[in-house]
């Protein structure tokens, strides 16, 4: 299948077919529902994974997780234990490198399908590239396996060093009705110098922000945002 799809779309004719029908990245949804969506990268951990889980059962929160293959395929025992909690799977591709650097399509289809193969059958249509890094190749890419481009539109900036009171107000200011807000529950392969490993100052930062945050919102999957309103593409966007 991967073959005769590489095939089909490596003529610049193809290409120029395609793009139109590719669609912008979800960076968030305009709804007047008070909902938002929770959404973690880089998983699935061992330790932390199932902290987080813990974390959102507690407040009868729903997420989304965006996995990377080679830590799914490592952990897949973690990998149920998040579907069967309830919350939403998308693929984060395999090996977190920066699609945008890799310009054979037969490879960044390699990646997709392989994260996607680690994480059935759990996984939804979901992709989000690592970094947010996207092109339209990357688009059309998504579009060839039918995946939906789900970015974000806030942060906490939990990959720098931070205590869990400045994480939990980032959390608390930025969030809003159809946030798709980025936080991670694992750091993987970061290009930093010196990357925030200990997910101890994001867990304490979620929980407390949490507390506040379930007086106006309800957390859901992406799934379930995208259909309460209509979703918006705005990207590049202000963290």
């Amino acid at each position: 299948m991967l073959n005769n799809l590489t095939y089909r779309t490596l003529s610049g004719k193809v290409y120029q077919v395609m793009l139109p029908m590719s669609p912008d990245p979800i960076t968030h949804v305009e709804t007047r529902d008070p909902i938002a969506a929770l959404t973690f990268d880089d998983g699935p951990h061992p330790v932390n994974t199932p902290r987080v889980l813990n974390i959102l059962d507690k407040y009868g929160a729903k997420a989304t997780f965006f996995m990377v293959g080679e830590a799914a395929n490592r952990y897949p025992k973690a990998v149920k234990l998040v579907a069967k909690a309830g919350h939403a799977i998308g693929i984060h591709s395999w090996n977190h490198q920066n699609l945008t650097n890799v310009h054979s399509r037969f490879s960044r289809l390699k990646q997709m399908i392989a994260c996607e193969r680690a994480t059935i059958p759990y996984c939804k249509r979901l992709f989000r590239p690592p970094y947010g890094a996207h092109n339209s190749q990357i688009r059309i890419d998504a579009l060839i396996l039918r995946y939906k481009i789900i970015l974000w539109n806030v942060s906490a900036q939990d990959w720098l060093h931070q205590g869990p009171e400045d994480i939990a107000h980032k959390i608390i200011d930025r969030m809003t009705p159809g946030t798709i807000f980025l936080l991670h529950d694992a750091i993987y392969k970061s290009t930093m110098t010196e990357p925030q490993l200990d997910r101890g100052p994001m867990l304490d930062g979620l929980e407390i922000a949490l507390t506040e945050l379930k007086k106006r919102l309800r957390f859901v999957t992406v799934p379930d945002l995208l259909r309460s309103g209509r979703p918006v593409s705005k990207w590049p966007h202000d963290d």
